[in-house]
This record gives structure tokens, C-alpha cells and sequence, in this order.
């Protein structure tokens, strides 16, 4: 069983009043040498508040509700962990929902963070152009229950919710004029869903680079993926057909799918096919032909998105809507045509 304030005033002889004053830290004419002793027996005892009964006296739970729609996707991975270590540090536990695909699932964990008084939300959730109804309820709920949100879509922006922004058109641009650079003329694409915004972004970016070197924009040359080692692995056969001679890969994830089918086909990167990624993830490094990619920092974004939540339950004045800007890491995935 759990050690009490019950257990600690028994133990130090003084009553439960008062030891909880001096475990709560709260002003009081209580002698040092009482405040000493029930510190000492307390420690001893290694008593341990009980976060939800407090929670319940002073409405502050030191809580932060994360919610993630893949942890097994290595970006996201490293985006919880800077989230969970700048909240840490800070004082505050994160609990983590990791809700796969489905919307409903998304909102079980706004109603369940909420229910367990986490005292702001940080959705981690690629949104489309619209907002679903569930999306819609989930704002509408933290709105409702006074919970502040950060999340990383701008058109989830609204009253009592911050964005941490990155610019996928640029990031999207920066991969494709790189390949046009070294004189790529047919470059597909491995999307991610097309009615998702940061897919969109990277598209756009892709269709600007093509319209400044005067390239048409081929449809054909487009195959919708869904962000996962999978739909890399299928987009390559589709994209050979149409005698692509580079590939821009809207993740890392997807990326790494084309590598491994490219070896099935006994295809070659670079010297038979060109290849960027984005999001440089730490496992770019040690392919055997280091990746190509468009930075996109889950550190610094996860960090930054903390270090918002946390200001907006204190009450504290700090510069939002970030926007992250992306760059280019070049290797050995792509050469000139």
C-alpha cells in the first residue's frame, strides 16, 4: 500500500494538518524544527504525493496529453522523445495516445486526456483540407473544457490553439530542383495522401520547381502513397513504367520502400535511379547509400511545441506561429543524369 500523509503524521506525531502544509509546501508559522522532522519521516517513510488527489485539491495535474498518429514512424518517435524531455524538465509528465488512422480514435484521446485532467493537449495529426466532424469535435471539446492545444496544421488554428508550423513548399521545391539541377527531366513522385495539407505543401513545391526550369507537370508521374515503407515499395514498379529517371519521396519512410524494391529489380542508387527523401531521419546515414533529404526537425519542432503548451497553461506571453524552415542534405542518393 501507498504511504499517506495519514501514515507521516501517525509516524511524526504531528497532525495531519500540519503535515500536509509542510509536505505542500505552503506558508504556515509551523516551527523549522516541526517542518524538519515531518520532512525527515516523510523520507524515510519515501512517501510519494499522490499527483491525482492534489490534482483534485489545486486543478493542477503537471499533465500533457500527446497524441500521435504512428509512434513506430521513426520522425514522430523523435519528436514524442524532445516533446517528453522539454515537459520533464519543465516538471510536467506527458501521457501518449497513438491513435493509427482512425479519427475516432483521435477523439477517444481527447475525451480521455481531458477526463484525466491533463492540463493542455499536443496533437501531433497530419489534418486534410477540411477538418473532419471528429477533428471538429475535438477542438470543440479542449474549447469547451478550457484546454489549450498545439498542433501542427494551421487550419486547426482557432481560439485557445497555437501551431508549430513547417514549410512544406519549400521543402518540397529544395528536393526537386536539386534533381532538376543535375538534369532530372522526369521525376516522379511518391505523395502522401493528396488531401492531406503537408502532402499538398510538398506538392506544390514539387510543381513550382518543374514550372521554373519549364518543365510540364505530368500527372502520370504522381503515385499517392500514405507515408509508410510500404507504398515506397509499391510506387517503384508503377514508377518505372513511366520511365522515370529520379524519384522524390515525400518521407523517409517511403524512401527506404523504394530502396528496397529498387534491389528486387537489381536497380542501382544512384548510377540507375535517383532518389531524394524527407524528413532526414537519423537512419539516412547509414544506408549503404546515405539518403538524400529535405531536413524536417522533429527535435526542434517536438521541443518548440512543448515549450508552447507549457506557456500557454502558465499564463505566459511567447511568439506562436512558428514556422520552420526546411534545407537540403545532400549525399550520395542522387547523381547527375
Amino acid at each position: 500500500m501507498p504511504i499517506t500523509i495519514k501514515d507521516v503524521a501517525r509516524e511524526s506525531g504531528y497532525s495531519v494538518a500540519t503535515v500536509s502544509l509542510v509536505l505542500n509546501d505552503k506558508e504556515s508559522r509551523i516551527s523549522k524544527s516541526a517542518r524538519a522532522k515531518i520532512l525527515q519521516t516523510a523520507e524515510a517513510m519515501n512517501y510519494r504525493p499522490n499527483r491525482l488527489a492534489v490534482g483534485l485539491v489545486t486543478q493542477k495535474t503537471h499533465t500533457i496529453g500527446l497524441i500521435v498518429p504512428d509512434i513506430s514512424n521513426i520522425h514522430f518517435a523523435e519528436m514524442c522523445k524532445a516533446i517528453e524531455q522539454e515537459c520533464r524538465n519543465n516538471g510536467y509528465i506527458v501521457l501518449l495516445g497513438s491513435y493509427g488512422s482512425s479519427d475516432d480514435q483521435a477523439y477517444e484521446y481527447f475525451k480521455e486526456f481531458i477526463d484525466k485532467r491533463a492540463e493542455g493537449i499536443i496533437l501531433a495529426k497530419p489534418l486534410m483540407t477540411e477538418l473532419s466532424e471528429k477533428e471538429k469535435m475535438c477542438f470543440s471539446l479542449a474549447e469547451k473544457a478550457k484546454v489549450p492545444v498545439v498542433t501542427f496544421e494551421p487550419i486547426a488554428a482557432a481560439k485557445g490553439v497555437r501551431t508549430v508550423g513547417f514549410d512544406f513548399e519549400t521543402g518540397g521545391y529544395l528536393a526537386t530542383k536539386h534533381l532538376i539541377d543535375l538534369g532530372h527531366r522526369r521525376i516522379g513522385c511518391v505523395t502522401g495522401p493528396q488531401k492531406m495539407l503537408s502532402s499538398l505543401g510538398r506538392l506544390s513545391g514539387y510543381k513550382k520547381a518543374l514550372a521554373e526550369a519549364g518543365i510540364e507537370f505530368d500527372l502520370d508521374l504522381i503515385y499517392e502513397g500514405d507515408f509508410t515503407l510500404g507504398s515506397g515499395i509499391q510506387a517503384l514498379p508503377y514508377l518505372l513504367g513511366q520511365n522515370v529517371t529520379a524519384v522524390f519521396a515525400f518521407n523517409d519512410m517511403m524512401a527506404m520502400g523504394v530502396y528496397k524494391a529498387a534491389r528486387s529489380y537489381q536497380l542501382r542508387i544512384p548510377s540507375d535511379l535517383s532518389l531524394v527523401g524527407f524528413d532526414d531521419i537519423d537512419l539516412n546515414e547509414i544506408l549503404e547509400v546515405p539518403l538524400t533529404s529535405v531536413t524536417h526537425p522533429a527535435n526542434a519542432m517536438g521541443k518548440e511545441s512543448a515549450k508552447q503548451i507549457l506557456s500557454m497553461i502558465e499564463g505566459e506571453e511567447r511568439e506562436h506561429g512558428i514556422l520552420f524552415r526546411p534545407s537540403l542534405k545532400v549525399r550520395g542518393s542522387a547523381r547527375r543524369l
